[in-house]
């Protein structure tokens, strides 16, 4: 039998060549993937125009607010000024933590004492309790 006949010989030589295609195909599709990634990572025209326009609108507003200060229709705080305000503050946290401390133990109290049946939440209703303001509430309790 002869091995070297010349159709082998031929399919032989195609094979080399489609393999050798092929090879140069998956780099080509690689680099093409590659950059397709990096093209998918970058902002749209549209994207950087808004950008632009919102980051323009934010630089007018601090310009304003630049310019007030710098002609003087804003006045600084001054150190003194903002000592009084720190102390007031303080004041007022310690009111307002005392306050929470009263209401939690009024809470346990009206929460141990509740009809069976009742939730939490019908109880909070009941009472007409309300959040202070940070979204905190003992509903969850």
């Amino acid at each position: 039998m002869g091995d070297d006949s010349p159709g082998l010989i031929d399919m032989e030589q195609q094979i080399k060549e489609v393999e050798e295609q092929i090879k140069t195909a998956r780099g080509y599709h690689r680099l093409l993937k590659a950059r397709l990634s990096s093209l998918n990572a970058t902002s749209t025209t549209d994207d950087i125009r808004a950008k632009i326009t919102t980051l323009e609108l934010e630089k007018e507003q601090l310009s304003s607010r630049l310019e007030d200060i710098r002609t003087g229709k804003i006045k600084p705080v001054t150190a003194e000024e903002r000592e009084v305000a720190d102390q007031a503050l303080q004041a007022w946290a310690k009111k307002a933590d005392s306050r929470k401390q009263i209401f939690l133990e009024l809470w346990a109290i009206a929460r141990d004492m509740m009809p069976e049946g009742q939730t939490k939440e019908q109880l909070w209703d009941e009472l007409g309790l309300e959040t202070d303001g940070e979204g905190a509430s003992l509903k969850d309790e």
